[in-house]
């Protein structure tokens, strides 16, 4: 089963593309099997990013995001990863030891993880994930 590991803003876009995630990653694996990591560090910064004023937008895609994701947790769609000190790093990390993929629309972490030869999943088009 490959394992895919989601950036913050990958959580996001859902709320802020409407871009239907699952059915995109379902795509690039090819029907084959797929689990999401969420790494700690990541669920930390989609808290402090819900907990910032009720009325941002951002806030309110935080709050959206945490609900879909603890949804996942709870029904074993995905599985929480400890992880220690900041998101960007902790996906690396975690990418390394897993051999999994990792969905994020950082450009300067997707630089590293490719430097690492990790594989790495973005946004192309407003609704279109790809794997490079």
């Amino acid at each position: 089963m490959r394992l895919i590991l989601l950036d913050t803003n990958f959580w996001l876009m859902p709320f802020e593309n409407g871009l239907d995630l699952i059915g995109q990653l379902e795509r690039l694996s090819e029907d084959a099997p797929f689990e999401i990591g969420v790494p700690t560090s990541v669920k930390a910064e989609l808290d402090a990013m819900a907990s910032s004023p009720p009325s941002a937008r951002r806030s309110r895609s935080a709050r959206s995001a945490l609900r879909v994701m603890d949804s996942m947790l709870k029904s074993g769609k995905a599985k929480l990863l400890p992880s220690s000190g900041p998101a960007d790093g902790s996906l690396i990390t975690l990418a390394l030891q897993t051999g999994a993929w990792v969905g994020t629309n950082d450009r300067a972490l997707r630089y590293r993880l490719k430097a690492k030869k990790v594989k790495v999943i973005l946004l192309r088009d407003d609704h279109v994930l790809a794997a490079v």
